[in-house]
């Protein structure tokens, strides 16, 4: 059991063998031998074991979920060497809210009346995660089998081993109206352009997002990362979450091969939310909230207006320049290389 202070009541994510297990802390042995838990159940058939009780022995990691009204613990984890930057966990309310999400998946396998209801869904939305099954060898893989699409709020898995990717489809993934992200895109974009004849269009490549802010920076093979890596290092989920044993190229598809692409797609939204808003662009947030406080922070607005007229904007020039990490000549050179080529 690894060293984490544990109290009665929390609610933890129990990692064992060959399971990953959500429960309520209702007993700790004083010698930290065993542990008992209530309302157990399981985070991927949702199936609830009531009370259990689990020794130290079975237990291979502890993670405290957090909860909104409680201060988010660090995983107990050792850092990697690949210098990730550490975030916050999920909420206990997310955390819920996305294995909910993960059991109520839409799947698609023809044409029909769900199928049209769902497409007209997605094309109102302007975000959406992808993922796909089998396609880890690019255009040189066996056969591709599913490719999943998620929202902020639903999981829609379609079956292009049959129904293979429709013009409709085609549009979701080619159409630069929509904004995507996804893991590894050069595989996807890949097998899409050459085994389907789809040109991927703009993305936001968590993977990529990842490597930029390591300290292995550079598209090297070796710093490469997987999805499930990015999920357990950023959202500090187990790594037993995930189940790399299913076979996706098995007809019928049972009901955990659908639940573990709908687990690919789901956190694929929350992590570039977390490499946007909460690491890349923090330099950025602080500085617009030191300009937005740069007036109010001053208890007499009339001061406040008398330096505005009669020393000019200070409030303005005190505010040190955001570093944001962009090198604005290089982008520009890139354009003017794109414009040249196009041209």
């Amino acid at each position: 059991m690894n060293k984490i202070d544990l109290e009665i009541g929390q609610t933890i994510l129990l990692e064992l063998e060959d399971e990953c297990l959500l429960g309520k802390v209702s007993h700790v042995a004083s010698d930290r031998s065993f542990i008992r838990l209530s309302d157990v159940r399981d985070t991927s058939t949702k199936k609830n074991y009531g009370v259990q009780t689990y020794y130290n022995s079975e237990i291979r990691n502890i993670q405290v979920a957090a909860t909104d009204n409680r201060p988010k613990q660090k995983s107990s984890s050792p850092p990697t060497d690949s210098g990730v930057v550490k975030s916050k966990q999920l909420t206990l309310d997310n955390l819920n809210s996305t294995l909910e999400q993960i059991n109520n998946y839409v799947f698609i396998h023809q044409t029909d009346a769900k199928y049209h209801d769902t497409i007209r869904f997605l094309k109102k939305q302007h975000l959406f995660g992808i993922a796909m099954e089998c396609i880890e060898h690019g255009r040189h893989s066996k056969a591709s089998s599913l490719l999943s699409i998620a929202t902020l709020d639903s999981i829609f898995i379609f079956d292009i081993k049959w129904i293979k990717i429709t013009d409709d489809l085609r549009d979701l993934l080619g159409n630069d109206r929509y904004r995507r992200v996804l893991c590894n895109g050069r595989m996807v974009g890949d097998i899409l352009l050459h085994r389907f004849g789809v040109p991927l269009g703009k993305c936001f490549d968590v993977m990529v997002a990842h490597i930029a802010i390591s300290k292995n920076a550079g598209l090297a093979v070796e710093n490469m990362v997987s999805l499930q890596q990015c999920v357990q290092n950023y959202l500090n989920l187990p790594d037993k979450f995930f189940d790399t044993s299913i076979d996706f190229n098995v007809r019928p598809l049972n009901d955990a091969a659908k639940r573990e692409a709908a687990k690919h797609a789901v956190f694929l939204l929350p992590l570039q939310d977390l490499f946007v808003h909460e690491i890349m662009l923090e330099p950025f947030y602080k500085s617009c909230i030191s300009y937005s406080q740069s007036l109010s922070c001053n208890p007499d607005y009339i001061n406040s207006l008398a330096d505005l007229r009669n020393k000019g904007p200070e409030a303005v020039d005190a505010i040190q320049p955001a570093k944001l990490g962009i090198n604005v000549e290089l982008i520009n050179a890139d354009r003017s290389v794109s414009q040249q080529t196009a041209d």
